[in-house]
């Protein structure tokens, strides 16, 4: 399998980790599944990772909870004296950082330096006595170098209906599903017309949705709004349309029905992941940002070589209908605005559509 990312480093942190060769100044004991960032800063050590190839930076983090609506953290993160990223972080998660190949080129050891400066005390806000500078809990660090891909030598263009069923949705509300539709497609997917997190998403990706459907994990409703069969699955969180209604057929049909076409749809998200012949997109409201959106990029390009469409708000830089490439297999796309979450149906096609025949041209698919 050609994929897009290669795995370097895989640690776990806390009492049964194998993260300790790495730490160096600014880290708590080790304490279960974790270690806490302390002080105003926290040293990593990697061994040097090679040359010529961009690499990601994965964390899987915690938060200090407790308090009244506590403020977000500022983080910072530097690769040799020189920062990569700089953010807010409000809640736990996993959050993706990209190492430029020019950050690690020197030879030796490679120093990863976490500036924390909105560290707080348990004492102070009220959940203990604990009186330790604590900033974010490490549950995990994995580093992944970026592959090359080959170029691509561009064919004639497909029809736009034909063009756009190779696009497939990531969930949020149905916009770019109707964006389909409006085109002339109807192609099928998992996630097309579905309600899911991304942290779901992503574990999704990387577990092929397994659990997805399984007895005791679906409830199927039928909507007081207009009386379609509407389900949720508690493994992932996800809320499906049916577009099948109640003065169609009877609940227990529905109900058969989506058992069947759910599992259908669960091998063809596999297949569609592992034959990287789509250009999967993200788009949520408000707009993910890059620490969001790497981790998704990272669990589609270990499976293949995959291309993600990230879709935001245009700006005074970026146009609506302008594509960029940020790295091998990861565009991001500009539109106006979004669909309202309550109304999908009013959407921006033009740019829309402009996104998708850019991204294409770019992907080469």
């Amino acid at each position: 399998m050609n994929r897009g990312l290669e795995r370097l480093l895989n640690l776990t942190f806390g009492k049964e980790g194998n993260e300790t060769n790495h730490l160096g100044n600014g880290w708590s004991g080790d304490e279960p599944g974790c270690r806490w960032m302390i002080g105003q800063g926290s040293e990593f050590w990697i061994e040097h990772p090679g040359t010529g190839h961009d690499l990601i930076l994965e964390l899987g983090t915690g938060v200090m909870s407790g308090g009244n609506d506590p403020p977000a953290q500022r983080l910072i993160v530097g690769v040799r004296n020189k920062a990569v990223a700089q953010i807010s972080v409000s809640r736990g998660g996993v959050l993706g950082f990209h190492i430029p190949a020019a950050s690690v080129e020197a030879p030796g050891p490679v120093r990863i330096l976490f500036l924390h400066p909105d560290f707080r005390r348990p004492v102070d806000i009220g959940t203990g006595t604990d009186d330790r500078q604590l900033s974010f809990a490490v549950l995990s660090l994995r580093l992944y170098r970026i592959l090359a891909r080959p170029a691509h030598i561009s064919g004639p263009e497909p029809p736009l209906d034909q063009m756009i069923t190779r696009f497939e949705s990531l969930g949020d509300n149905c916009e770019f599903g109707l964006v389909q539709r409006r085109l002339g497609a109807e192609p099928l997917g998992l996630l097309r017309f579905t309600f899911i997190e991304l942290a779901h998403v992503i574990r999704g990706v990387r577990t092929g949705f397994q659990g997805l459907g399984d007895p005791g994990t679906s409830e199927i409703k039928v909507s007081e709004k207009d009386s379609e069969y509407v389900v949720h699955d508690t493994s992932f969180g996800m809320t499906f349309h049916t577009w099948q209604y109640a003065h169609q057929l009877d609940l227990e049909t529905a109900r058969r029905q989506h058992d069947t076409r759910l599992g259908f749809l669960k091998r063809k998200f596999v297949d569609d992941i592992t034959d990287s012949g789509k250009i999967f997109v993200i788009k949520r409201t408000p707009p993910l940002r890059p620490e969001e959106v790497l981790p998704l990029y990272v669990a589609l390009n270990e499976q293949a070589r995959n291309w993600l469409l990230w879709v935001v708000l245009a700006d005074e830089k970026h146009p609506a209908g302008t594509v960029e490439i940020l790295l091998p297999g990861l565009l991001r796309g500009f539109v106006d605005r979004f669909a309202p979450n309550e109304n999908a149906p009013d959407l921006s096609l033009d740019a829309w559509t402009a996104v998708c025949e850019k991204a294409w041209r770019a992907a080469g698919t």
